[in-house]
């Protein structure tokens, strides 16, 4: 008796899991937008060093361009 409760447990969690994934992949693929344009980003860095050594440069800043100039 123990047994077959488990047994019928056991598949009511894999079936609530399966319709968890399901639904969440149906959403996912439902909301999410089609990649229409696709462009190389250009990242340039610079910090306020004046020269390089063993020290740790502060406020890295970061341009980025999707341009590429």
């Amino acid at each position: 008796r123990a047994l077959l409760r488990g047994g019928v447990l056991a598949c009511a969690a894999l079936l609530l899991l399966w319709a968890a994934i399901f639904l969440y992949g149906s959403f996912y693929f439902s909301c999410l937008p089609p990649a229409a344009l696709l462009r190389p980003v250009h990242f340039a860095f610079r910090t306020d060093c004046a020269s390089p050594g063993p020290e740790l440069c502060s406020f890295p800043t970061a341009n980025v361009s999707l341009l590429g100039a």
